[in-house]
């Protein structure tokens, strides 16, 4: 049997994103298989998500069942198992937990002794898979949409200074003020010329209200709420970016391609955490 590593997908597309990747990376880094298990993270998903990477070109194999130790991932044998390896060496441990409080050599520096490592966490940093940034980034590529509606706003996005602005308000922790958006997009106004603007949000209203756009073409993108990978794809479609502190967007501005091609990209910046932004993007502090 081959040395494993094995990654817990839990959470929404924007998470899984991340969770592949730095798995991906780790196994890569240490020449393993990686393998995913799609099915613990979500037995108690109290937003009803569901594993959504099987719809994108990765390369990974489905966990075999006679590897899983526990049914779901508040099980007590899976807390056991998780307890008993925090008294192991690093390099030891079968199951590695993220630690916030650790920096991303909590995975790029190991050199793992088991034949099989599980790895449970978010992992929102590019450090855990920059050093593989071409392979994920052509395994993560999002599915072109069937739909001409779709394929039509993609040719144009990609002709123009396409700029995507994200906005999460609803049901979201922290939300971004409009004066983040407004620093952003004046930002963007100065470096790019002949831009235009697609918006994405769950709270249209709020963007037509706050954002300042006049002027400029713009296009709100309302017609894909079943649809998340379609705006995953359509944001990968634009040159430039405004993320919100979200994954989601996170993930369409990275997938778009690097920064050193001239992309610009900006991204919140806060002390406290949140996402941290990928290397070459341009940050702007908010207050909480």
């Amino acid at each position: 049997m081959p040395k494993a590593v094995i990654s817990i997908i839990k959470g929404g597309l924007g998470n899984q994103l991340f969770i592949y990747s730095a798995g991906r990376a780790f196994a890569l880094r240490t020449k393993r298989e990686f393998y995913l298990d799609d099915r613990r993270g979500y037995t108690h998903d109290a937003y009803g998500r569901s594993y959504r990477l099987n719809h994108l070109p990765i390369e990974a194999l489905t966990m075999p069942e006679d590897w899983r130790v526990a049914p779901t991932l508040k099980h007590l044998q899976h807390k056991t198992v998780r307890a008993f390896n925090k008294f192991l060496p690093m390099d030891w441990r079968s199951y590695l937990a993220e630690r916030g409080d650790v920096t991303t050599t909590q995975l790029t520096d190991r050199k793992p002794c088991c034949e099989r490592v599980t790895l449970n966490g978010y992992w929102q940093d590019e450090g855990y898979f920059r050093d593989f940034a071409d392979v994920i980034r052509r395994e993560l590529e999002p599915p072109a949409p069937t739909d001409e509606r779709n394929l039509e706003l993609g040719r144009e996005l990609a002709a123009e200074n396409a700029v995507f602005i994200h906005a999460r308000r609803v049901h979201y922790p922290v939300l971004l003020p409009a004066d983040y958006y407004r620093e952003a997009i004046a930002g963007i106004r100065e470096k790019v010329s002949d831009v235009s603007f697609v918006v994405f949000s769950d709270d249209q209203g709020w963007t037509r209200e706050n954002l300042d756009l006049n002027g400029d073409k713009v296009r709100w993108v309302e017609h894909n709420a079943e649809d998340e990978l379609a705006d995953l794809w359509l944001m990968t479609r634009c040159r430039h970016a405004i993320i919100a502190n979200s994954s989601f967007s996170w993930w369409g501005a990275w997938l778009g391609g690097d920064p050193t091609d001239g992309r610009i990209i900006f991204s919140p910046d806060h002390p406290d955490g949140m996402i941290r932004p990928a290397n070459g993007w341009h940050t702007i502090p908010f207050g909480m």
